[in-house]
């Protein structure tokens, strides 16, 4: 497969904007090989080709990092897909990158040649086999190009996989010398997993006073209830943090409401998403979202709630009047944090790291077969909603990524393909599905195949033997 021109590319790229509102049910994908194997990449996923460029290492990082180089004004992360994807080294191998521009960030591949872009129909993406569902290579789906099946690697899942020891750091530094432990965070996701690590991350911080919803409903009830009760924002909450994808209230109408509330609209809210997308960032920004961060990108949320109450006004910069202790505050109208219905076990009070606690495992063990059991109803239904399934997935992937166990995240991502690339057949969507749950459920309900699947990722070991 011969080699083209980085300029004549490059001016496809530039051009990606207006081939991609040709609205003919058309994509465009950048074909490129590792080693002796040929994958393909969604062209709107692609910044630009570049050489090789000369990488500066960095300290402990993982494996697939070549390190960082400097491009215009930007520091690029480099993954070299040749380590990553285990494919035996080659003179001159890793002699050309594509730059990736997904989840509002900036990634380097490295690959030994890009060949050409394909301009194809949606109906030549193909789902992926059973055989290579299972399989260690992330890939979404297999599309048919000149007679040839092209493997779409999954770069979204490349990158979380390459990023989960930051996304497990445990107590993040408090360089504004914020009052922590007297500041009040709300969190909503419908996760238990997500919102255990979350609770977790933020309280290993400093951050102990936190109200946990497990949907945006719950939440906004909690946040009025405690306006009518206090009439003072600052004896409610500092800050919001919620997941965009949530039943009953998602998280941008969580966020309208607070920022239409009289007494709440100077609340900071974060929201988060795996699924950020420029259609989804304007969302957020239509609604008032403070910041807005991709899944991959928790392990910066202790830092951007610093920096959103510090943008109050600096309420919290100075130290609050102690609190008497001794003196017990009159009980609220509602409960302040209503328990979830699911059981889960306590969390340990100091984590080794967030992957790594055996109460977090067990809580996404269990959550999983309650999660296996919607998907189930959903296929045993006569009409479809969905929107449901795809939340129901989205809530799998979300808690399986912060675990993280790759094999269930990558499986459900593929299931979430399947999903929106069959959106009015139904029929299409039942089979894998239930071979899907079927898969999940045999991992929720036999231990020792959960902790045979948690043992395949070596940092996970501690966790499985405590």
């Amino acid at each position: 497969m011969g080699g083209i021109r980085m300029t004549t590319l490059g001016n496809i790229l530039l051009q990606k904007e207006i081939l991609l509102e040709s609205g003919t049910n058309e994509l465009e994908i950048l074909v490129f090989n590792v080693g002796r194997f040929t994958f393909g990449i969604n062209v709107a996923k692609v910044r630009e080709i570049l050489p090789r460029e000369e990488m500066t290492a960095l300290p402990q990082a993982h494996p697939s990092v070549l390190g960082v180089f400097q491009l215009r004004n930007n520091v690029v992360p480099c993954v070299s897909l040749r380590k990553h994807l285990q494919i035996e080294d080659d003179p001159g191998s890793d002699q050309q990158i594509i730059l990736t521009d997904f989840n509002r960030m900036q990634t380097a591949f490295t690959v030994d040649g890009v060949a050409r872009i394909h301009r194809i129909s949606w109906e030549k993406i193909l789902a992926v086999p059973a055989i290579m569902a299972t399989g260690k290579t992330p890939v979404t789906a297999v599309a048919q190009i000149d007679g040839k099946l092209v493997s779409m690697l999954d770069f979204e899942m490349i990158a979380d996989q390459v990023t989960e020891k930051i996304l497990r750091e445990e107590a993040v530094s408090n360089p504004h010398g914020l009052p922590r432990e007297q500041l009040r965070i709300v969190v909503a996701d419908d996760s238990v997993t997500v919102r255990q690590a979350m609770t977790a991350m933020l309280t290993e911080s400093g951050y102990s006073q936190i109200h946990a919803f497990e949907n945006g409903r719950l939440c906004w009830e909690w946040l009025d209830a405690q306006w009518k009760a206090k009439q003072n924002l600052a004896e409610i909450a500092d800050l919001l943090i919620s997941d965009v994808e949530m039943p009953q209230i998602d998280g941008f109408h969580l966020t309208k409401r607070v920022k239409d509330h009289p007494g709440l609209g100077t609340l900071p809210v974060l929201l988060y998403s795996s699924i950020v997308t420029p259609d989804n960032a304007k969302k957020g920004e239509a609604v008032g979202a403070d910041a807005q961060i991709s899944k991959p990108e928790l392990h910066r949320v202790v830092a951007i709630a610093d920096e959103l109450i510090l943008s109050r006004g600096g309420r919290a910069a100075a130290p609050k009047p102690p609190v008497i202790a001794e003196t017990p505050r009159p009980a609220p109208a509602v409960t302040p944090a209503p328990q979830p219905q699911r059981q889960q076990p306590p969390m340990m009070e100091q984590p080794e790291t967030y992957a790594a606690n055996p109460a977090l495992l067990e809580t996404f063990r269990v959550e999983l077969g309650e999660r296996t059991d919607e998907l189930k109803e959903w296929a045993a239904e006569s009409s479809h909603d969905r929107r449901a399934l795809l939340r129901t997935l989205h809530s799998i992937k979300s808690a399986a990524q912060v675990v993280p166990v790759h094999e269930v995240s990558r499986a459900v991502h593929q299931m979430e393909e399947i999903a929106l690339d069959n959106m009015r057949d139904d029929a299409s969507i039942v089979g894998p599905l239930t071979d899907l749950a079927d898969w999940l459920h045999d991992l929720s309900q036999n231990r020792q195949r959960f902790a045979a699947l948690l043992g395949a990722c070596p940092d996970l070991s501690p966790a499985i033997n405590a």
